[in-house]
């Protein structure tokens, strides 16, 4: 892919739920398919509970998108920012899915950050590169 420009960059992330009513569905989806006990589950939601239902890893990222976002309309190129998290489609600021705008070609950044539920850590938890959409 030497010399391909790129439509956009994607944030990648794990996310996290935004509000309480968000946190057992969050975890459930988390850990479908995995065989983790349901008191295991429950105390990690308090911890989850312990931030008012709110993980930090979202701010963080639209900190990141907006840091970003001013370090490209100074300096180049000027491409959109589209985040997305594990099971929802990548979106940007407005909400618009990348799919639906013609978006080929990413460059992307990884952020991920994995609640330790299972006791195991993701590998590659921070990577960056290039992809087709």
């Amino acid at each position: 892919m030497a010399g391909q420009s790129y439509d956009a960059v994607l944030i990648l992330s794990f996310g996290g739920p935004e509000q309480l009513d968000e946190v057992i569905p969050f975890l459930e989806n988390v850990l479908r398919g995995r065989n983790i006990p349901r008191e295991r589950m429950l105390e990690v939601a308090e911890h989850y509970y312990h931030f008012g239902g709110k993980s930090p890893i979202n701010e963080q990222n639209r900190e990141l998108i907006a840091g970003l976002g001013d370090e490209l309309e100074r300096n180049g190129p000027r491409l959109p920012i589209y985040w997305g998290n594990r099971r929802h489609a990548a979106e940007d600021a407005s909400g618009r899915d990348s799919s639906r705008v013609g978006i080929r070609y990413f460059g992307f950044q990884l952020v991920l950050r994995m609640p330790a539920i299972s006791g195991r850590h993701p590998e590659g938890a921070r990577g960056s590169g290039h992809g087709r959409a």
